[in-house]
Parts: structure tokens; C-alpha cells; sequence
């Protein structure tokens, strides 16, 4: 091989290794380049998931704070429910003295007359709760009556209610100061439908000295 064939040699080895070497720099400048953009569009991608994160965060905090909002309304309108009712029923104390007398002797009213039925069938529970309403004066004494009113054996009778609670007698009486409450249990006689409760409190003293409520079976029972 002459001097010439070696020079042409030479020369298409390094032309073939520039051109190598420039395939293999294009290549990469390729990759680099698709990775680039990937990384881009990656990037873009979480920059939409962070906005996205932050709006439906910010959509949660509004719905949580008018969430909380309500139910500090309704607690404030529980509460002034509350106050209301508890205005309404002494107004209506004040307007029962006025206009039903009856409802209270000597400073004494009936507060409550409650039924409850046991788990055993016609037995029931009563509660019977006697009020002071003047807290100024000292201690009351009087008698308690309650009588069960109904048919036995299609006949119209009344019956003692300590009697049926099988309650002593000295239970009849009480010397109270603010509140008396009278408990006890009975049983309904065979064949007999009741219709109401009548509750009377004989309080010592002048003036009203009787007082009586009546109590649908019905209604207590509901």
C-alpha cells in the first residue's frame, strides 16, 4: 500500500469516526432533549395536581366553616328555644293563677302526674310531684288523694290508687318545704278499663285549700 492509499485510509477513518461521533452526540442530544420535555410535562402535570389540591383544600375549609356556622346557629336557636319555652311556661303559671285558681292552694300547685308502664303486662309506675311555688313561706303540711276512674266488669268505678300501690296510709300525708314526691307501683284489676286519674291535695291552711287535676288515661299513657 503507497503512501497515497494510506493517506485515503486515514481519511475516511476519521471521516467515519466524526460522523460516528456525531450520530452518537446527535442521539443523545435527542434523548436529553425527549427527557427534557418529559420532565417538563411531569412538572406541569404536578403543578396542575398542587393547584387542584389547592382548590379542592380551600372548597373543604368553606364547607367546613359553613358547616360550623350552622351548627353554631342551631345552637344558638337550641338555646333560645330554650329560653322561649322556659319564658312560655312560667307566663302560662302566671296566667293559670289568674284565670284557674284551683291549680294552686296556699302557694302549693301539682306539678306533674307521671305513668309508666313495667315490663309486667297491666302493672304500671306513677310519680306524683307537689310544688311550692312561694319559697318565702315556711313548711306545708296537707293530704294526697289520687283515684284511678274506669270500668269493671262494665260497671263505673273509682279506685284508690295508694290502696292498688299497696302504699301506707301515712303516705297520704305530707309536711313538705319546696317540693313533695310520691312514688309507687300497682296493678290494673282483671276486667277493668281505665279512663282517668284524678290527683286532689288537701292543703292545711285558709283561703284555697283544695287543690285537683285530672289526668286522661290516654294521655298519659301516650
Amino acid at each position: 500500500m503507497n503512501e497515497k492509499q494510506k493517506f485515503g485510509l486515514i481519511a475516511v477513518v476519521v471521516i467515519s469516526a466524526f460522523v460516528l461521533g456525531y450520530l452518537i452526540g446527535a442521539g443523545q442530544n435527542w434523548y436529553l432533549l425527549s427527557r427534557v420535555n418529559d420532565l417538563e410535562l411531569q412538572v406541569e402535570q404536578l403543578y396542575e395536581q398542587a393547584e387542584t389540591t389547592d382548590y379542592q383544600k380551600h372548597i373543604a375549609e368553606v364547607e367546613l366553616g359553613i358547616e360550623r356556622a350552622a351548627s353554631e346557629q342551631l345552637e344558638r336557636d337550641l338555646i333560645a328555644g330554650q329560653d322561649e319555652s322556659m319564658a312560655l311556661k312560667r307566663e302560662l303559671a302566671f296566667y293559670q293563677k289568674i284565670m284557674a285558681p284551683e291549680l294552686e292552694a296556699q302557694g302549693v300547685v301539682i306539678d306533674a302526674f307521671e305513668l309508666y308502664s313495667l315490663r309486667q303486662p297491666e302493672h304500671y309506675q306513677f310519680r306524683l310531684a307537689v310544688v311550692q311555688t312561694d319559697r318565702q313561706r315556711g313548711g306545708v303540711k296537707g293530704t294526697l288523694n289520687v283515684s284511678l276512674h274506669g270500668l269493671l266488669d262494665g260497671s263505673r268505678v273509682v279506685l284508690d290508687v295508694f290502696e292498688l300501690a299497696e302504699l301506707p296510709a301515712a303516705d297520704k300525708e305530707f309536711s313538705m318545704r319546696y317540693f313533695k314526691v310520691q312514688t309507687g307501683s300497682f296493678r290494673l284489676p282483671d276486667n277493668f278499663e281505665p279512663e282517668s286519674i284524678t290527683v286532689r291535695v288537701n292543703v292545711q291552711g285558709s283561703g284555697n285549700t283544695l287543690l285537683e287535676r285530672t289526668f286522661l288515661w290516654s294521655e298519659l299513657q301516650s
